[in-house]
């Protein structure tokens, strides 16, 4: 119980900003993200709640498992995701995956994803 209420009052401290860290570094994620495929001209879609995210390599938000299953480049997931983790980059390696954005990142790990990223979208090209 110790932990759970140190942690507790972790979140609480000053109205709750580590939410507001998070959500601005989940934000400069998803659109630099974003950014770098749009301009390599890959066509992915990014479905972002919070600091939680995913990439769907597809021409649209999926509504459903269906849709996904129809319309996910599945192949080339599994290639920008292997890519990022021989990168030093962990994202898990299975495609539809969310990735994640906690109070245990930096923004300097912001920048090295976003450099990975870069790096693999230029080798999936």
């Amino acid at each position: 119980c110790a932990a759970a209420i140190a942690t507790l009052k972790l979140l609480r401290r000053n109205n709750g900003a580590i939410y507001q860290q998070i959500e601005a570094r989940a934000v400069r994620l998803v659109d630099g993200i974003a950014g770098i495929f749009e301009d390599a001209g890959v066509k992915v879609v990014i479905a972002r709640n919070a600091s939680a995210f995913c990439v769907y390599f597809m021409d649209h938000l999926p509504q459903d498992l269906h849709d996904i299953l129809l319309g996910h480049d599945f192949e080339r997931d599994r290639s920008y995701r292997v890519g990022l983790i021989e990168r030093g980059v962990y994202h898990f390696p299975v495609p539809c995956k969310q990735g994640s954005v906690s109070a245990a990142h930096s923004d300097g790990d912001i920048d090295r994803t976003l450099e990975a990223t870069r790096e693999v979208v230029k080798a999936l090209q």
